[in-house]
């Protein structure tokens, strides 16, 4: 998994219930997707000079444990399935000090070409380095909550005795 984001939670973070409001685990996740974009050199000078982009598809966030003001966070991702124009990624969330899982966040990425608002193929430079992260991530075991989708868990019911 690569580092992606880093932070203290911050004042406006936190909502009335005194943790970290569920928009902002969001927030926090974007800013996990612009370090990946960075770490395939999608950069601002990079997007500005050939006119590409990166647009989001569909999210799913789980959110597992609270966060509270001032406390530290990292976001680590894996990337899940890439091919010429999309990238699956899926972000995680962790306390920096405990190392426990908050949130998560499974991502679907479409690259763009910005001059005529179309999707296009990743430029080679790109496509070389997202190749080499999806060569060395495929190792990696997928995560628990990958690609489950939204549903209510409900206790199955109990199988009653035949009375007799």
């Amino acid at each position: 998994m690569i580092t992606l984001f880093e932070s203290e939670v911050l004042p406006e973070w936190i909502d009335y219930n005194g943790h970290m409001n569920d928009a902002y685990y969001v927030v926090a996740f974007s800013q996990g997707i612009e370090g990946f974009m960075k770490y395939i050199d999608l950069h601002d000078s990079f997007r500005e000079e050939y006119d590409v982009s990166i647009y989001t598809l569909q999210s799913m966030v789980t959110y597992l444990k609270e966060v509270s003001e001032e406390e530290n966070i990292v976001i680590k991702g894996q990337l899940l399935e890439s091919d010429a124009k999309k990238l699956r990624l899926f972000l995680t969330m962790y306390h920096a000090t405990t190392h426990d899982e908050l949130a998560t966040m499974e991502t679907l990425l479409l690259h763009m070409d910005m001059k005529n608002h179309r999707p296009a193929p990743f430029l080679p430079h790109t496509l070389s380095l997202v190749e080499r992260i999806q060569t060395a991530h495929n190792g990696l075991a997928t995560p628990a909550n990958a690609g489950q989708p939204i549903q209510m868990r409900r206790p199955k019911p109990q199988s009653q005795a035949n009375p007799k």
